[in-house]
């Protein structure tokens, strides 16, 4: 049912080591607690029958009791069924109890005389694999002739007893893991369920199914990473669709000029274009020929910007100067939609530190991305200004606007900013292309719009040192 190697079968298992672990390291203590504990009773019930003797001893005097009532009565109060007591003279012989009843037990005689010496013992034996309990001390006796005598008591009951204690240890030991093994067991299948989910859900996204979720029920760390998986299933579920439709758009953007120039090509070869027409079915052709260029580079500039291959050659020059003839280029782009075009701002030239190259590719894809969404007979305006030790560049357009909610969206590549503002067509790279631009400037590029009204974007560059300005043609 459960793998192994899988984390539920380790997790499982390592939770029932330690558990098994501290139950016979808490057992071992345990068990040794109690054993000293029945070996503290067995010394307090050796002291009291001790005094016990004595006192049979000195009532045995006062009375003028017989020997069988002595021996009568210290029997019925002195011997129990688990234990027995031997009282030795000093001569070693036994005074109080059968000797025969002595002698099963294979006491060594050293025990009685090391006691006789004055040398208590108190030990465990085990004797015919019946585990007894031992205890002699010296007694002194003042009733008899030779006071000096030796107690022997032996707790017969010592090994059964603590033999009883131990199944009780063992049994609830082994009841209590049972029961945390099954509580274990649910605990950590809800732990890893979790895992497991996201393991299945993992699967369906490499075959490029996005639409599993996995369900997070809990706040833990294990919750936090089940929402983190989400939204990377939601993100990589959006770059997928943003991939498909950048497929779909350039397979459109490069099918659109190629059917055209195809078209044109067939109606050369045919005869059916008047010879007088040429000129101008040429300049579409090179148009669209020039559109297949753009989208090409872009292509291959997203490429290298993404693979960090591309470097920038900074020089100090004409920043105002290269706005112009930008837009002076663009004039029929600008004609074309009906857009009229303004330059404000610094009345003497601005130079700038940039790579002049790049830079016109920021600039042509800002306005283009302007005309592109403005309103027919509207107006496009690049603002120049010099702030600080920067150059602020801002191309607002009069057009659609974007909502705050693709604001966020619009520098990433294959996003499709117009899907907020029109139906319009495009790759989605050129915002994209603009950012990574500016950031390899170590310059700063934001946008401000309001739906229905507009878009401003700026950028900033730094502006060049006066002396290498003097330097620039």
């Amino acid at each position: 049912m459960f793998k192994r190697r899988g984390m539920f079968f380790k997790l499982f298992t390592i939770y029932i080591f330690i558990l098994f672990i501290t139950f016979f390291f808490i057992g071992l203590v345990v068990n040794v607690l109690l054993q000293n504990e029945i070996i503290n009773r067995y010394h307090y019930t050796f002291e009291h029958q001790r005094e016990k003797l004595i006192y049979f001893f000195d009532q045995a005097k006062e009375e003028n009791w017989d020997d069988n009532i002595m021996s009568s009565a210290m029997d019925l109060n002195m011997n129990q069924e688990d234990r027995m007591i031997f009282l030795f003279d000093s001569a070693g012989n036994i005074k109080f109890n059968a000797e025969k009843e002595f002698d099963k037990f294979s006491i060594d005689m050293n025990v009685v005389n090391a006691a006789l010496n004055g040398n208590k013992f108190a030990g465990r034996l085990d004797k015919n694999n019946h585990v007894i309990y031992i205890m002699a001390s010296p007694v002194k006796i003042a009733t008899e002739e030779n006071p000096d005598h030796t107690m022997v008591m032996i707790f017969e009951g010592f090994g059964s007893e603590a033999k009883d204690y131990r199944f009780i240890i063992n049994m609830t030991m082994y009841t209590a893991i049972s029961i945390a093994a099954v509580i274990i067991f649910f605990v950590s299948r809800k732990i890893t369920s979790p895992l497991r989910e996201m393991n299945h859900s993992a699967l369906q996204f490499a075959k490029g199914d996005f639409s599993h979720r996995v369900r997070v029920k809990t706040k833990d760390e294990i919750g936090q990473l089940g929402e983190t998986f989400n939204y990377m299933a939601k993100e990589l579920g959006g770059i997928d669709q943003m991939r498909k439709d950048f497929v779909a758009n350039v397979s459109h953007d490069l099918r659109s000029p190629l059917t055209s120039i195809k078209g044109f090509l067939g109606a050369f070869m045919d005869g059916t274009i008047p010879k007088e027409q040429y000129r101008k079915y040429f300049a579409i052709m090179k148009n669209e020929t020039e559109r297949l260029m753009k989208l090409v580079n872009d292509l291959l500039d997203m490429a290298r910007l993404e693979a960090g291959q591309m470097e920038l050659n900074c020089v100090p020059y004409n920043l105002s100067e290269q706005i112009r003839l930008v837009i002076a280029k663009m004039e029929p782009v600008f004609s074309g939609h009906q857009i009229e075009i303004e330059v404000l701002g610094e009345e003497e030239d601005v130079y700038v530190l940039a790579d002049p190259h790049r830079i016109d590719q920021v600039l042509i894809n800002l306005l283009q991305n302007a005309v592109h969404f403005s309103k027919k007979q509207s107006r496009v305006k690049v603002i120049i200004e010099r702030k600080d030790n920067q150059a602020n560049i801002s191309i607002r357009d009069h057009g659609l606007g974007i909502s705050e909610n693709d604001m966020k969206y619009i520098w990433e590549r294959f996003y499709k900013k117009e899907k907020a503002r029109s139906n319009k067509g495009g790759t989605g790279i050129g915002l994209s292309i603009v950012k990574h631009i500016i950031d390899l400037h170590q310059a700063s590029i934001y946008v401000e719009s309001t739906v229905n009204e507009g878009t401003v974007f700026t950028f900033t560059l730094p502006l060049a040192e006066a002396a290498d300005q003097e330097n620039v043609d």
